[in-house]
């Protein structure tokens, strides 16, 4: 089965938000063995979105269209899909009084103009949205599937897993997709690529690198009959990327860099202060993203650079004893302009108290991006220091 993500609205075409919608669709269409063809971004005009959706039929079995599902005269999705299938869409009462219902539930009475939202096509089927008030469409038009979802990404992502999938597994190839995803922190991209080089090589299973927010990842993915032959070759595969990379690896799991520094932490039975200069505090509030950083994070400080030389093992020492911690970690980034718009920048961190440490790391970047990784500079050498505390 092939597939094409439409993504809907004006204000994409505009650079107002981000397409995280496609993103996530690109990766659950994978993970079940779906083809993606092709993804496109349409604004709010009727003409434009109907000539697309109707090329995306053309090519594909499956359509995803997410956003103009509301009540406005510019949400056209339903419209667009009612003109390719050639139908009228009509209100559907029994969707009326589920929207009805989720304003009473607010002590609200429906606006008329959410009345179009309970509209119905003969092709189509309607997908419940227990968040929000825009139901779903999956309509069958000429052998095609045309699936219609909301642009709120909490009320899709919910409807893709809960509403849709459960309707396309019949129709899904017989395959099992299994995939680890490895990230590291402390190398570069090329890097890792480079430690990884005869295994990327290799077609299958399929090894490859991403550049992140938190780190690089690093995916394997295998396509095989059964469950029990996908583990068979990936396990293998896995294994030898952990021995290549080393402490590198901070997780194969779905869990943020925040959480895993907390988590060791608390295995090292360690609590943190922090002080930051020149980082714009981006270590400390990357840590208090996370619940548990009220269990091992004893306060966090940030300040701008005085330009004066500072030491970052007397930031550490500091932090320990300002906020009374077993550990103090110090942050210090001394940048300066460089050509073209761009800094260079030293970034030092050292970690006192029952476990030690101390590493400079020399960037060059955008100001903000040298100080986004200031903090996975802190964070990896934080990572190394607990894994090889005893």
């Amino acid at each position: 089965m092939r597939a094409y993500i439409l993504s809907i609205g004006s204000e994409l075409i505009a650079g107002n938000i981000t397409d995280t919608n496609a993103t996530f669709l690109a990766q659950e269409l994978v993970a079940v063995g779906i083809e993606l063809i092709h993804v496109t971004q349409v604004g709010d005009d009727r003409a434009r979105l109907v000539a697309t959706l109707r090329h995306a039929v053309s090519e594909a079995e499956l359509v995803i269209c997410t956003g103009g599902v509301g009540p406005t005269d510019d949400d056209l999705t339903r419209e667009a899909i009612a003109d390719v299938a050639g139908e009228t869409p009509a209100i559907d009462h029994e969707l009326l009084e589920t929207i009805q219902a989720f304003f009473a539930s607010r002590g609200l009475v429906m606006p008329a103009g959410n009345a179009k939202q309970a509209w119905l096509i003969p092709s189509a089927d309607a997908l419940l949205n227990p968040v929000g008030t825009a139901p779903g469409w999956l309509a069958r038009v000429n052998g095609r599937i045309i699936v219609a979802m909301p642009g709120v990404p909490r009320e899709m992502f919910r409807m893709w897993r809960e509403e849709v999938l459960p309707r396309l597994r019949p129709s899904l190839p017989n395959r099992v997709i299994e995939f680890v995803n490895l990230k590291t922190l402390g190398l570069g991209e090329s890097a890792v690529a480079q430690q990884l080089d005869a295994l990327i090589k290799v077609e299958h299973p399929v090894v490859a690198t991403y550049a992140k927010d938190d780190g690089v990842h690093v995916r394997v993915s295998v396509s095989a009959g059964t469950a029990e032959e996908a583990g068979t070759l990936l396990r293998p595969v896995v294994t030898e990327v952990r021995r290549r990379l080393g402490n590198h690896v901070y997780t194969d799991a779905d869990r943020t860099l925040a959480a895993v520094l907390l988590a060791e932490l608390r295995q090292a039975n360690q609590t943190l202060g922090i002080v930051e200069i020149g980082t714009g505090g981006r270590f400390g509030s990357l840590l208090l993203t996370e619940p548990e950083a009220s269990q091992r994070m004893r306060g966090c400080l940030a300040t701008a650079a005085t330009g004066a030389p500072t030491e970052a093992t007397d930031v550490a020492d500091t932090a320990r004893q300002r906020f009374e911690s077993t550990l103090g970690l110090g942050v210090v980034a001394e940048i300066k302009p460089a050509a073209g718009g761009q800094f260079e920048g030293t970034i030092s961190v050292a970690l006192t108290g029952a476990i030690s440490a101390h590493e400079r790391f020399a960037l060059r970047a955008m100001f903000a991006e040298v100080q986004r990784r200031s903090a996975l500079n802190a964070a990896d050498v934080l990572h190394r220091a607990l894994l090889a505390a005893p």
